[in-house]
């Protein structure tokens, strides 16, 4: 039982609670997750079981889009509600509909972020929510993050909501407080839905109720995070040379599925989904004319 469960994390419980419930139904102890989701929020957490566990790491950079409803005119300590509030104010005319979307539409592209302090971020090896909650006083820096879409979806005094697709690194109720600074005023999150991460859809994923039903035959291989890679079908004798540390020259390997390119145009440097007769084997990284094994999944 090895491969990945797009899983629905229900509001309520955090995504260490949703990998212990999986624990329980799927009877396995190698289980991990990718993309961590506030107890507040629910959608889309990519599950992994047994050898897929180690893929995690080349997933954390895979874009993900969210659905996000924020009420302006309250500002909270966490930026969002479960937060205590620091203040609120009297908002006497409220934005219209196009100076809201247009605020909206403005983060579009590349933009520095100030994550919230209540995040999962390290300062000298301690969480920011734990340094933030005992009261020590702290700045995290700006990053450079990426806004791929985002749109005003609806709008009811004093709530909003928008989807926004973005890279990793990108925290939603940072982004919802620097729209409502954009306009003048404050806001919290009330509301987050992740519905994508990568090509794991909310639609085709399950609830914790449906899993329990399916067990097993909810993990899908784990590839499906990555078909945003080219791939190569490794033949028997390279197999047993990467099974060996050795490289592979890349004009012995032959490109693996409809719309791959040929191996010789991967560009350097880049990461690769290597195939053999059983399906997906490893993820490898063009080197200048060979490829090596950047990570066995299945062998």
């Amino acid at each position: 039982m090895d491969g990945v469960i797009s899983l629905i994390k229900p509001p309520g419980i955090t995504s260490h609670d949703a990998i212990g419930i999986c624990r329980r139904i799927l009877k396995e102890r190698r289980i991990g997750h990718s993309g961590t989701l506030d107890p507040l929020a629910y959608g889309v957490l990519p599950i992994f079981v047994g050898k897929a566990t180690r893929a995690i790491e080349y997933t954390e950079s895979i874009g993900k889009t969210y659905v996000a409803e924020c009420k302006l005119g309250i500002e909270t300590d966490t930026e969002d509600s479960t937060g205590n509030v620091l203040r609120t104010i009297d908002i006497s005319k409220a934005p219209s509909w196009d100076v809201l979307e247009q605020a909206v539409k403005s983060f579009q592209g590349s933009i520095e972020q100030r994550p919230s302090k209540y995040s999962a971020i390290k300062i000298n090896g301690q969480r920011a929510y734990d340094l933030a909650r005992a009261g020590v006083e702290f700045t995290l820096p700006s990053r450079l993050i990426h806004i791929y879409g985002i749109e005003l979806l609806a709008y009811a005094f004093p709530f909003f909501t928008i989807r926004v697709r973005c890279s990793a690194g990108t925290y939603v109720r940072a982004l919802l407080r620097d729209i409502c600074q954009r306009l003048g005023l404050c806001g919290m999150m009330t509301q987050l839905c992740r519905t994508e991460v990568g090509h794991c859809k909310i639609e085709k994923s399950v609830t914790i109720s449906e899993l329990e039903i399916l067990g097993e035959q909810a993990v899908k291989q784990v590839d499906i995070l990555f078909d945003h890679l080219p791939a190569v079908y490794i033949n028997d004798i390279n197999r047993t040379r990467l099974v060996q540390g050795k490289q592979v020259p890349i004009h012995t390997v032959k490109p693996h599925g409809i719309f791959c390119v040929s191996p010789d145009e991967i560009p350097l440097d880049t990461l690769v989904r290597a195939y053999d007769v059983n399906g997906f084997m490893s993820i490898l990284r063009r080197l200048d004319t060979t490829l090596k094994v950047e990570k066995n999944i299945y062998i």
